[in-house]
């Protein structure tokens, strides 16, 4: 009975982690135009942005602002027809560039907002029953 209750108790919990996986999302932004499309996506911790580059100009895609790298993403010269993706794993927002043609946007990542029936955290206000 106990191995039964342990299989069943490991598959749940790989259950439970593909569909936390399942609610991350992609987000296209395409390079054209000498511009980034959209120009400043909000999205959700977990999301990945997919850059694309769509002009017959080389880009870069460097996280940072007014040329200065800040080390958290920077690809490759993307050619045309090529992409770079990054996860992002933080909320906050992200400035980004491509040094050569001074092209310039920023990802805005939020953290979700738990359910409506999850469970409060620690430190969140509860309203307590007061004992008689």
């Amino acid at each position: 009975m106990k191995r039964i209750t342990a299989v069943l108790l490991m598959g749940l919990s790989l259950l439970c982690c593909f569909a936390v996986q399942a609610q991350a999302e992609t987000v296209e932004i395409e390079i054209r135009n000498f511009n980034f499309y959209p120009p400043d996506p909000v999205i959700n911790v977990g999301d990945t942005v997919v850059w694309t580059n769509k002009m017959n100009y080389g880009h870069w895609v460097i996280s940072g602002v007014d040329m200065r790298h800040n080390n958290k993403f920077f690809s490759y010269l993307l050619l045309n027809g090529t992409k770079f993706s990054y996860t992002f794993r933080t909320p906050g927002d992200f400035p980004y560039y491509c040094p050569i043609h001074s092209m310039q946007a920023m990802i805005s990542v939020v953290a979700e907002e738990p359910a409506a029936d999850a469970p409060a955290e620690k430190g969140d206000k509860k309203k307590r029953r007061r004992r008689h």
